[in-house]
């Protein structure tokens, strides 16, 4: 349907200049490379039930050298997603989802870091818990040609 309304928007990823600025983005819209957070997936990562926030961003910071080898690999051709056999049990993916739970467990998502422990439900300076809900959720359309239309979602 966007179609209708930027019918130039697919023609973007033809445009040299689109291709050159962001082939990676370019890419993984024509299903030639894989997105981060997929890679991520595959990428082993242990830690302690008890890691601190500062142990868990150290864990991030050395396994996302990891993550950047194998894409590199799978951008190259040299490692194929088949290769990758079934994710681990434990990946930076999860990791990253712990480190969210983290922030949220003394909030520091946005400037005011009011410090509410959203996972117990309380309520921060937002007077959003442990749920946010959609305000709105709309194809966007005043951004560059190369990323119109996007997907915008209000919390």
């Amino acid at each position: 349907m966007w179609q209708l309304w930027r019918p130039d928007a697919a023609r973007a990823l033809e445009d040299p200049k689109v291709v050159s600025s962001m082939p990676r983005y370019v890419g993984i819209l024509k299903g030639k490379f894989l997105p981060r957070f997929f890679i991520s997936r595959y990428v082993p990562v242990e830690w302690k039930p008890d890691s601190t926030e500062e142990e868990l961003w150290g864990l991030h910071r050395a396994s996302i050298r990891g993550m950047e080898a194998l894409m590199r690999d799978m951008d190259s051709g040299r490692v194929h997603p088949s290769d990758l056999g079934n994710p681990p049990k434990s990946s930076l993916l999860h990791l990253k989802a712990r480190i969210g739970e983290a922030l949220m467990g003394s909030c520091r998502l946005c400037e005011r870091r009011c410090g509410a422990d959203r996972l117990k439900g309380e309520l921060g300076f937002c007077r959003v818990g442990n749920e946010f809900r959609v305000h709105s959720c709309f194809d966007h359309l005043g951004e560059e040609p190369e990323v119109v239309p996007s997907f915008t979602v209000c919390g």
